[in-house]
């Protein structure tokens, strides 16, 4: 059941957001989109302190919204392709060639390193957008897997099994039989914040949570928690447009409830 609530914003703006009740939600999630805000909370949370939160949140939540409507305003922002990717996760940069081959099939493949090449019917913008998305979830796979491993053997913490996909609106999740889901666009940020991210998964499986012995255990692995928690929040504004899920021409920013 949707609720609707108001915010003032610090221009002296007037919004009004909606609120879902959800008892899959741990903690508070803001989510914001050309439609507006939605926030999303936990059965137990009452009003009075949700909006007191979303309050708090007030200066984020209007420079979202500038920036969304300046993207808005770009008149073929949802045509541009890129002529190069990089995943500063990896520091890899690999140039894009594109090709035009008959039919409606074809793909991406590396055809050296440093270099892809994607074939098939080129001038369908909406083709060559989703064949750069099913490379970016295989590189990332490919990537993601490894390292996931290592720090697990290297924490001590484990997995029951891990999943890679082209998330909307969480970095990562852990389920409570110790499954691992993980945002294929963490390849955008920077090595640090993956780690981060990958720990911060982890460390659910023994602390399905975020209380205070949840804190201390990531703490225990990685001492600067505190300063990534925070770079997470703007971690979003490192994701090329291309690389969202096609339903969302501009999307909320990518987070789970640790990184409104």
């Amino acid at each position: 059941m949707l609720k609707s609530a108001h915010l003032h914003l610090p221009d002296g703006r007037l919004l009004e957001y909606q609120i879902r009740s959800s008892s899959r939600t741990r903690n508070l999630c803001l989510k914001i989109t050309m439609e507006g805000l939605t926030v999303s909370a936990p059965p137990w949370l009452t009003l009075p302190r949700i909006m007191e939160v979303v309050a708090g949140k007030g200066e984020w939540i209007a420079a979202r919204l500038v920036l969304l409507e300046e993207t808005r305003r770009l008149p073929d922002a949802d045509r541009i392709l890129p002529q190069a990717i990089s995943f500063p996760a990896l520091a890899e940069h690999w140039q894009v060639e594109y090709r035009r081959t008959p039919g409606r099939t074809g793909g991406v493949r590396a055809v050296r390193q440093g270099r892809i090449l994607l074939h098939g019917p080129v001038a369908d913008n909406a083709f060559c957008k989703a064949a750069l998305r099913r490379w970016l979830a295989r590189r990332a796979q490919e990537a993601l897997c490894p390292w996931l491993e290592g720090l697990a053997a290297e924490t001590g913490l484990s997995f029951s099994r891990l999943t890679v996909r082209n998330q909307r609106s969480r970095w990562g999740s852990c389920s409570a039989a110790g499954a691992i889901s993980l945002n294929c666009k963490l390849l955008f940020l920077p090595a640090d914040l993956v780690r981060y991210v990958l720990l911060h998964e982890l460390c659910h499986t023994r602390e399905h949570n975020h209380t205070g012995r949840y804190w201390s255990l990531l703490r225990q692995h990685e001492p600067a928690a505190a300063s990534l928690h925070q770079r997470m929040r703007e971690a979003w504004q490192l994701i090329p447009p291309w690389a969202h899920p096609a339903r969302n021409r501009v999307p909320a920013s990518p987070s789970d409830s640790t990184f409104p």
